[in-house]
């Protein structure tokens, strides 16, 4: 792309090669600031131009991925509201033209900004308790509309009914994200009493046309203690969440070093370490896209007992063979980034009363 042809707003990958139509030598100065203003990466250098008679500034992608996850909070990952997930990229040429533009993350080969949901998932299952984030691309957007809808089966089996609501997404940054939990679901479309949810949908609509939609089915035969809720960074930079519902093992690991001291051959620093194997269950080819993202995510947490925890992926088992005529499952082997929680302590103190019978089991001939 020419230099003079770059948008105000871009996906980074379409910073990749900036051509810049050169006689001689070219100085050219890339700048590239924080959403806080806060300059990241400043360099003046001078280029010759090829064959073609172009300067070619290759691979910026790389460098605003990198300035914008300088500035990632991971405290916010299942934050409603608007987000940021860009910086602001400018080249300049000495004497020459200057063009400054809006780059947001991405870091996959898709170049084309309007109004979508911020995932590869059209079509989910939802498991009670798992956390659902969602995000709207909202950057240089306007006129957006979030609607909201639920089915649900009344009490008693006596009917069914549908509920909405619309909410309007703040675009006043680069994403919008809503909590598409069971339970946030229940809430914001006021549920009936006794009721309970059959599926969901969103949709996004802009100027009263539907720009994107995505449909949650209830998932009632995975039991919520034997999922395994991964929440990531997707392509997009913004939280998903994706559920395995096969088998997770457990899998110890001594991570030791030994050496002699005086005759005697001993252990040093002795550490248990503990992995996990976690089992995808089948996979759609649209989940098994999400589920590489999460293989590839730059931050992926474990969702355990409402608390968000850093996970290092270690090892992937993943394979397709063509033609199939049945779904896939891969395998993604991974550790606690940090290293206490590798190895947690079970300490619960009882505090009942072990000590005493409440219904004696004795009787008159106990003695």
């Amino acid at each position: 792309m020419e230099l003079t042809s770059l948008p105000s707003l871009i996906f980074s990958p379409s910073a990749d090669d900036i051509s810049i139509a050169a006689e001689g030598d070219v100085v050219v100065r890339v700048m590239l600031s924080s959403y806080a203003d806060r300059t990241v990466f400043d360099n003046t250098s001078t280029y010759s131009p090829g064959s073609d008679g172009n300067v070619h500034i290759v691979d910026l992608s790389e460098l605003v991925n990198a300035v914008v996850l300088s500035d990632f909070d991971s405290s916010g990952l299942l934050v409603a509201g608007a987000r940021s997930m860009s910086c602001q990229l400018n080249i300049s040429v000495k004497d020459g033209a200057s063009v400054t533009s809006r780059a947001v993350y991405m870091w996959r080969n898709h170049t084309d900004v309007k109004p979508m949901f911020a995932t590869q998932l059209r079509r989910r299952s939802l498991i009670e308790g798992q956390p659902q984030p969602v995000s709207i691309l909202t950057a240089g957007q306007s006129g957006l509309k979030l609607i909201v809808g639920a089915a649900y089966r009344l009490s008693g089996n006596s009917g069914l009914s549908w509920r909405e609501a619309v909410i309007e997404p703040d675009c006043s940054k680069d994403y919008f994200t809503f909590l598409a939990d069971t339970s946030e679901i229940k809430q914001v479309t006021t549920a009936p009493e006794g009721s309970s949810l059959l599926y969901c949908t969103l949709t996004l609509q802009q100027n009263d046309k539907q720009a994107d939609c995505i449909r949650f089915d209830i998932d009632r035969k995975t039991r919520r203690s034997h999922a395994t809720h991964f929440v990531y960074l997707n392509l997009f930079g913004v939280p998903e969440c994706v559920s395995f519902t096969g088998k997770d093992e457990e899998i110890q690991e001594l991570d030791s070093d030994f050496g002699y001291a005086g005759r005697e051959y001993v252990r040093l620093d002795a550490q248990l370490v503990e992995s996990h194997k976690s089992h995808s269950g089948w996979l759609s080819a649209e989940k098994r896209r999400a589920v590489y993202d999460l293989m590839s995510s730059p931050y992926a947490t474990v969702y355990e007992g409402g608390v968000l925890r850093r996970i290092t992926i270690t090892e992937v088992d993943s394979k397709v063979s063509r033609p199939v005529n049945e779904p896939q499952s891969v395998a993604v082997t991974w550790r606690y980034a940090e290293d206490r929680l590798m190895r947690q302590p079970f300490v619960t103190p009882n505090t009942g009363t072990a000590a005493v019978f409440a219904h004696p089991p004795f009787d008159k001939t106990f003695a």
